[in-house]
């Protein structure tokens, strides 16, 4: 155990002095950078001097980091998250919100078929309708995520890359963009690709505008979950169910593998009948004592492209069901 305790301080020493001589280096001399810039002139003609420039002025964010591996769908119990994210406070932010955009929520549940109760939710789940959309600069948090946070680089880097092509399009100074630890941005806090492939100009101002126009927000959320989730329209999210016997082994899905017919194995039954041919998620949530346990559908995938944690598919279920009343 000794040896293996100096080990570890001579690999710990290392790795620290290597982190602290990457950041000594401006983002825009380290050679992934490098190949980076000369991606985006290959494949997207990118000005590679304008590009250069720009990574100058990049930051590494160690807070970026630290939180992205402390998110708390995975730590959290049903329970807690719960009454973090569905509180008294947030339902009468979202009445407020309904009370103004209500018109614009029932024309993209009527164009896309996605109720606008959830809708709502999701934008009041995201970001307080827009009181809470990120301070760090996008191009700070998309650049450490993609060149020094090995886990997850390659998905980072597709969206850095969509960021700056986003940016063109847009006609923004990519500099200035602010957004979530993870690059997310506006209302609905889309990532880079979702914003080039689902924003839609929900007003006809003739510029889709998620940053700042909860209008142009709530079509393209709804777009989003039409086109990439695939909504059923008139379909459930959840259905409750009741458990007996020992806790099982239920398989972490987010989508429909299991026929209703073999939940019985399982000691799960559903709390109103179906079909036994139809395919439903079975879920388990852990709460203050022991576990409550769903049946998740078709659009309960569909949610989960959005964020694949079923606490928060949960909780922008049961918010929506607090929002419904107000439409």
């Amino acid at each position: 155990m000794k040896h293996l305790s100096i080990f570890l301080l001579i690999v710990s020493t290392i790795f620290a002095f290597e982190i602290k001589a990457d950041e000594s280096i401006s983002y825009q001399n380290r050679p992934d950078v490098i190949d980076f810039i000369e991606m985006m002139h290959n494949k997207h003609g990118s000005d590679k001097e304008e590009l250069k420039k720009l990574f100058s002025s990049v930051n590494f964010q160690e807070r970026v980091v630290r939180i992205m591996n402390r998110q708390p769908e995975g730590t959290m119990t049903w329970s807690s998250y719960k009454n973090m994210m569905v509180t008294d406070e947030r339902v009468d932010s979202g009445k407020q919100f309904i009370g103004v955009y209500k018109e614009d929520l029932k024309r993209a549940e009527d164009i896309y078929g996605v109720p606008a109760s959830i809708i709502a939710s999701i934008i009041g789940i995201e970001t307080r309708y827009g009181k809470i959309t990120g301070n760090i600069r996008v191009l700070d948090s998309l650049s450490t995520l993609s060149f020094d946070y090995p886990r997850r680089a390659k998905f980072f880097k597709v969206q850095l890359e969509e960021f700056l092509l986003l940016a063109e399009e847009e006609n923004w100074d990519p500099s200035n963009i602010k957004g979530s630890i993870a690059g997310a941005m506006g209302f609905g806090q889309f990532m880079p690709d979702s914003y080039r492939n689902y924003a839609v100009d929900f007003d006809f101002d003739g510029k889709r505008d998620i940053l700042n126009n909860p209008v142009d927000a709530i079509g393209s959320v709804a777009n989003f979950l039409n086109k990439k989730g695939k909504w059923e329209p008139n379909t459930k999210v959840v259905l409750k169910a009741t458990h007996s016997g020992e806790r099982p082994k239920l398989k972490s899905s987010f989508k429909p593998y299991m026929k209703v017919s073999d939940l019985k194995s399982f000691g799960i039954t559903p709390v109103e009948k179906l079909q036994n041919q139809l395919r439903v998620i079975p879920i388990e949530l852990e709460i203050e004592k022991g576990y409550e346990y769903w049946l998740g559908l078709k659009n309960y995938q569909a949610i989960s492209r959005y964020n694949r944690s079923k606490l928060y598919i949960m909780a922008v279920y049961e918010f929506s069901e607090s929002l419904a009343e107000f439409f």
